[in-house]
């Protein structure tokens, strides 16, 4: 006889921006980001879908290790860790796709052509 194993369905990762996220942000998010410094299980990542005057950086829990200066896609959910310097946000990465030949700038003008259309649609 075979038992059937119920999936919770996840909810679709919301892309945003790094300096967006909060405490209260719901889970899961997704983020674009290049990598700043990385060691074994924890990378400090750069957002790089921010105008470049105000992209912010965050700490990602990530398995294995991403590469330095190498673009990636992680979705995870926020958490929240107490540190030194008192409470700071961190992304516990589910899933990290390498995104390095990824043009932001096409990616970008996509996005916008794509909330063009709905508000359009919606409109």
């Amino acid at each position: 006889m075979s038992e059937e194993k119920d999936f919770r369905r996840r909810l679709p990762a919301k892309l945003v921006k790094v300096r967006e996220i909060t405490a209260n942000t719901q889970n899961p998010v997704r983020i674009i980001g290049i990598v700043v410094q990385a060691k074994p299980g924890i990378a400090l990542v750069q957002d790089v879908m921010d105008e470049p005057n105000k992209h912010k950086s965050i700490q990602v829990q990530v398995e294995g290790t991403l590469n330095v200066d190498e673009k990636y896609l992680l979705i995870g959910d926020v958490v929240e860790r107490s540190s030194a310097d008192g409470k700071e946000l961190m992304l516990a990465v589910s899933i990290a796709h390498n995104v390095n030949t990824l043009d932001v700038k096409l990616y970008k003008e996509a996005l916008d052509l794509q909330a063009e259309v709905e508000s359009k649609l919606n409109g």
